[in-house]
């Protein structure tokens, strides 16, 4: 498996057909408690790193927002301008790696959603994006956090998985090594097959705690849920960490 394995995984067209359950709904949730928390109001300036097919910025834009969004997948970016250009919605959208992305400009809100984490091999790499977010960050701004809960992970883990969508049969094996979570997703379609991979490092919320803290974040509200219940670390389906500067 390629250390680099996102690359492959996040062009293909398939990455959205596996996720699909990840819809606008959920994404509405998690921005309403976003909204709500932070106080940001409208023409507020919003980063969105590793936007994706870009369904939470095109919610922002919608409700006002001033949004800037990036991720390194051309074929999701590709998506997210077609969707947001039929909205006649003005986001800038630009192509780059996380770990180099950064803004001359400075942010009222930067959001890290639906896992965008922990993809590297060295704990540099995955922070990088954390300490440019600081220093692109207006000194009463937020940065949001939305992570899994690695104790739940490996008490629930499932090991395989199979989802029969239209033609396509979708089998997902999944499996600890040591500090990361490696998931094979093998993609059956009219009799051919394709194969791809995830590999995310776990951390536990001390450690991002910890990580965020050294490079200057201050923890304010810690969620469990896209509806704002309170985290625990037994129980939680999601670590969702508000911090401001």
């Amino acid at each position: 498996m390629s250390q680099e394995w996102f690359k492959d995984w996040f062009e293909s067209e398939d990455y959205l057909t596996v996720y699909k359950h990840r819809n606008n709904n959920e994404a509405r949730q998690l921005l309403d408690l976003i909204i709500e928390k932070t106080g940001i109001e409208s023409g507020a300036k919003i980063l969105d790193s590793a936007c994706g097919a870009g369904r939470h910025s095109i919610h922002l834009a919608k409700l006002g927002f001033d949004v800037v969004a990036f991720d390194l997948s051309e074929t999701l970016l590709r998506i997210a301008k077609k969707n947001s250009s039929e909205q006649n919605l003005k986001i800038q959208f630009y192509q780059s790696d996380i770990r180099e992305a950064f803004f001359e400009v400075k942010f009222d809100l930067i959001l890290n959603l639906f896992t965008s984490f922990g993809y590297f091999e060295e704990d540099s790499e995955n922070f990088q994006f954390i300490l440019n977010a600081h220093n692109m960050l207006k000194p009463k701004g937020f940065f949001v956090f939305d992570y899994f809960n690695k104790n739940l992970l490996i008490n629930n883990l499932v090991p395989e998985s199979i989802t029969h969508l239209a033609d396509k049969i979708i089998t997902e094996r999944r499996r600890f090594d040591g500090e990361r979570v490696i998931k094979d997703i093998e993609i059956k379609q009219n009799g051919s097959t394709n194969i791809f991979y995830e590999s995310v490092r776990l951390y536990s919320p001390e450690e991002i705690l910890t990580h965020f803290s050294k490079i200057g974040f201050k923890a304010k509200s810690i969620f469990g849920d896209y509806s704002g219940t309170r985290f625990d670390e037994t129980t939680s389906k999601r670590l969702v960490i508000f911090f401001t500067k």
